[in-house]
C-alpha cells in the first residue's frame, strides 16, 4: 500500500492522519473508561517494536519473507509517519493519564522485518511459524505455504516476545513499588 494512497486516499478513505487521530481518540476512551472502572489500578500500556528496518535497502523486494513489494521509500515513511507516530501517540496518551508507558521499539530495533532470520525478532508476510498459523490466507491471493512458510503477517517472533515480555515485567515491578 503506496504512502501516496494513505496520505491522499479517494474520497470516502481516510488517510493515514485520520486513522491515527481515531487511534488517538479511541486509545483516550480506553484508559478513560480503565481508570473509570479501576481508579486505583496501576495501568502499564505497551507500543509496537521496530518492524520497518532503520535502513529501507534493507529489505529485498519483492520478498515475502521480508516486507514483500513495499517500496523502499514506503519502508522509511512506514518507520517515520507511521509507526513513530503511533507509538508517540500511545506514550503520549499513557503519560497524560499518569500511566507508565513500555517503549519496546528502541530495543528491537536492529531485529525488524528484513534482518536475517537469526537476527530479526518480527517475521514478515511470510515466515517460520507453527502449524497453526495458516500458510494461505483466505479471500486473498498470498500462499506462504508455496515457498514452506506460513502466513505470519509482519507478527513478533518469540525473540520478540521475550523482549516485550521484559520491559513489560520491568515496567510491573516498578509499577508495584510505587
Amino acid at each position: 500500500m503506496p504512502s501516496e494512497y494513505c496520505t491522499s486516499p479517494p474520497e470516502g478513505e481516510e488517510s493515514i492522519q485520520d486513522k491515527l487521530a481515531r487511534v488517538q481518540d479511541e486509545y483516550i476512551q480506553m484508559l478513560a473508561q480503565v481508570h473509570q472502572a479501576a481508579p486505583n489500578a496501576k495501568v502499564v500500556t505497551v507500543g509496537y517494536p521496530a518492524v520497518p528496518p532503520e535502513e529501507a535497502s534493507d529489505c529485498n523486494r519483492p520478498a515475502l519473507t521480508e516486507l514483500g513489494s513495499i517500496k523502499h521509500a514506503d519502508v522509511d515513511w512506514l518507520r517515520d509517519d507511521v509507526l513513530k507516530q503511533l507509538n508517540n501517540t500511545i506514550q503520549r496518551v499513557t503519560s497524560f493519564f499518569g500511566d507508565s508507558y513500555v517503549d519496546v521499539c528502541s530495543s528491537s530495533v536492529g531485529h525488524e522485518a528484513c534482518q536475517p532470520a537469526d537476527t530479526k525478532w518480527v517475521e514478515d508476510i511470510c515466515g517460520d511459524a507453527a502449524d497453526y498459523w495458516p500458510a494461505k490466507l483466505p479471500g486473498t491471493l498470498l500462499n506462504c505455504g508455496l515457498i514452506g512458510m506460513r502466513a505470519t503477517l509482519v507478527h513478533p517472533d518469540a525473540e520478540g516476545h521475550a523482549n516485550t515480555a521484559a520491559h513489560v515485567e520491568r515496567a510491573i515491578r516498578i509499577a508495584l513499588l510505587n
